[in-house]
C-alpha cells in the first residue's frame, strides 16, 4: 500500500514529459534546414512523412526519422565544386551518403525530384523541442581480419601477446611501434591478394575519410576489361598514399594535390614524403578547402591573432599536415613562435576543451565529416585566409586555388569564408598500362553505381573537372581517354 501510495506522489508531482513534435512542426524544421544548406527557394518539399523517433546514442536527445520527396525548382547542379553540394544537404538532413536518391552527376533539372531519408536530433530547450546542430554519418563497416588458417591464428595469438608483454616491458612506446607494423603487414597482404587475383590496389585513407569512402566505393563496381576489383587499403592520407606507390604496395592512390605535386618535385624529407619522378595524374576528383577552425567562444578572429598560441594540425601521413603549415607559414606563423600540435581530428575536441590548442587546421571536401563530429561537441568558427598570405600561395600553375566556404555549409554559419583548396586527384605511377587506366576512369566517370555507393563526394567527380587543369602532368591513357571525351 506504501509502495501504491509513493508512486501516485511520483506522479503527481513529476512534470509530464513533453510531446514530440508532430509532423507538421518536423516539416516545417526540415524546410528551415534545406533553406540553410541548400539555398532559398531551390527546393520544395513535395511530400512528408515521419518514419519514427528513438533516444540518441549520443544521450540528452531524441532523433526524429523522417522520409522526404524534394522537388527542384530550377535547374541545379549538385556536383558543381563552387557551390553548395549534396555533401550539405545530407549534413544538414542527417541523411547518410546512400539515403539521397536522384541527384545525378550530369546535373538535375527543374521538377526532378530527390528523395531522402534523413533523421533530425532534438533536444528540449525551456519546454520545446530545438533541431541540434548538423550531424556527421557514420556509416563505416566495422574491419575484420579473419585468419585463414591455423598458422595465422596462432601469429595473431603471439602478436597478442607481444602486444601485452610489450607494453609492460617498455611503456607506452613498444604498443605503437607494433601497430605500425601491423598496419603496414596488413597492406601488404591485402595488396598481395589484390594481385593475385589482377586486381589493383588502391591506397584510400582513415575510416570515416572521404578518401576511404571513394576508394572502398571503388571496390564496390564490377571489374572492366583489362582490370580486376581495386581493393582498398587504409592509410593516414596523402603522404602515406603517395608512400605507398612509391614502394609499389599501391599501384594507385588519392592524394591532394599540392602534396603530390611535392612528391614529383622531389621529395620532402622532413615529411617523409617520398621522390615519385614518374608519378601521374588520372583525374581530378574534388576540392578541399582549408578549414581553420576556432571555437565559437574564441576571441580569435583573425589569422594573425594565432601568434604565439598552439595550432593542431594533421597526423603524420597525412596531406592535411602539409598544407596546414604552408598556410600558417606564408601567415608568419612559424613553428618557433606558434607551436604545432599534431592531432587525428578525433582527438581535436579534446585538445579545445583542456586548452592544448587555440585553433586546428583540416584539409577536405566542404563539409567536413570530421568538423560536423567536431561541432556536435563543440560549437565552431572558421577563420578566414588573409589576402596577402593567399596571393603569395597562388599562382596560375599552382596546386592551390583560391576558394570560399559557401554560406550555411556549416550550422550557424552566416557568411562565406575566403580560404583556399587544393583538388584530390586519383594518382599513379606511370607503370600502369593503358587498359587499366581507361577502365578505372570509367568506374570513376560513368553511370551512377559509384556515386550510389560513394555518396556525395562522388557525385563531384565529372567529366567537366576530371581532366584537369592540374599542376600535374597526366598519364598518356588519361590524356587519350579525355582528348577523346572532347572531340
Amino acid at each position: 500500500m506504501l509502495r501504491r501510495l509513493l508512486l501516485f506522489v511520483v506522479l503527481l508531482v513529476a512534470p509530464p514529459a513533453l510531446a514530440m513534435p508532430d509532423t507538421e512542426a518536423l516539416r516545417a524544421m526540415v524546410a528551415a534546414r534545406i533553406v540553410e544548406a541548400a539555398g532559398p527557394g531551390l527546393l520544395e518539399i513535395e511530400s512528408f512523412r515521419r518514419m519514427g523517433q528513438a533516444p540518441d546514442p549520443a544521450g540528452g536527445a531524441r532523433i526524429a526519422y523522417f522520409a522526404a520527396r524534394l522537388r527542384l525548382t530550377r535547374d541545379h547542379e549538385f556536383g558543381a565544386w563552387d557551390g553548395r553540394n549534396l555533401q550539405a544537404l545530407a549534413a544538414a538532413l542527417g541523411a547518410a551518403p546512400r539515403a539521397i536518391l536522384g541527384a545525378n552527376r550530369d546535373g538535375n533539372r527543374a521538377g526532378d525530384v530527390i528523395r531522402v531519408n534523413g533523421a533530425l536530433r532534438l533536444r528540449e530547450e525551456a519546454g520545446r523541442w530545438v533541431p541540434l546542430a548538423s550531424a556527421a554519418w557514420d556509416d563505416t563497416p566495422p574491419a575484420n581480419f579473419d585468419g585463414p588458417g591455423a598458422q595465422a591464428e596462432r601469429l595473431l595469438a603471439a602478436i597478442g601477446t607481444a602486444l601485452t608483454a610489450g607494453g609492460r616491458a617498455a611503456g607506452a612506446e613498444m604498443t605503437p611501434v607494433i601497430e605500425q607494423e601491423l598496419a603496414q603487414a596488413w597492406r601488404n597482404i591485402e595488396a598481395r591478394q589484390a594481385r593475385l587475383r589482377h586486381g589493383v590496389p588502391i591506397a584510400g585513407g582513415a575510416a570515416g575519410s572521404e578518401y576511404a569512402r571513394l576508394a572502398e566505393a571503388m571496390t564496390r563496381m564490377p571489374p572492366g576489361p583489362g582490370l580486376g576489383r581495386t581493393v582498398a587499403l587504409a592509410s593516414a592520407g596523402s603522404v602515406e598514399n603517395l608512400r605507398l606507390i612509391a614502394n609499389r604496395t599501391a599501384l594507385a592512390g588519392i592524394a591532394q594535390a599540392d602534396v603530390a605535386l611535392a612528391a614529383l618535385q622531389g621529395g620532402t624529407p622532413a615529411w617523409d614524403l617520398p621522390a615519385i619522378p614518374d608519378l601521374r595524374a588520372i583525374a581530378a576528383l574534388f576540392p578541399e578547402a582549408v578549414h581553420v577552425a576556432v571555437p565559437v567562444a574564441s576571441g580569435i578572429r583573425r589569422m594573425a591573432e594565432l601568434a604565439g598560441r598552439p595550432v593542431g594540425v594533421g597526423v603524420s601521413g597525412s596531406g592535411a599536415r602539409v598544407t596546414a603549415e604552408e598556410v600558417l607559414l606564408a601567415h608568419g606563423l612559424d613553428a618557433t613562435t606558434t607551436p604545432r600540435v599534431a592531432l587525428a581530428p578525433e582527438a581535436v575536441a579534446a585538445a579545445f576543451a583542456d586548452g592544448r590548442i587555440a585553433a586546428a587546421i583540416a584539409v577536405s571536401l566542404a563539409p567536413a565529416q570530421a568538423e560536423l563530429r567536431l561541432a556536435d561537441a563543440l560549437p565552431l568558427r572558421f577563420l578566414p585566409l588573409e589576402e596577402a598570405a593567399m596571393a603569395s600561395l597562388v599562382d596560375a600553375q599552382g596546386p592551390l586555388i583560391r576558394f570560399a566556404i559557401p554560406a550555411g555549409t556549416y550550422p550557424n554559419q552566416d557568411l562565406a569564408v575566403p580560404t583556399l583548396a587544393t583538388q584530390a586527384v586519383l594518382v599513379a605511377a606511370d607503370t600502369l598500362t593503358q587498359a587499366e587506366v581507361t577502365t578505372l576512369l570509367i568506374t570513376l566517370l560513368d553511370g551512377q553505381g559509384l556515386v550510389a555507393a560513394g555518396g556525395p563526394a562522388a557525385m563531384m567527380i565529372r567529366r567537366e573537372t576530371a581532366g584537369g587543369p592540374l599542376p600535374l602532368p597526366f598519364h598518356p591513357a588519361a590524356i587519350a581517354f579525355f582528348d577523346q571525351g572532347r572531340r
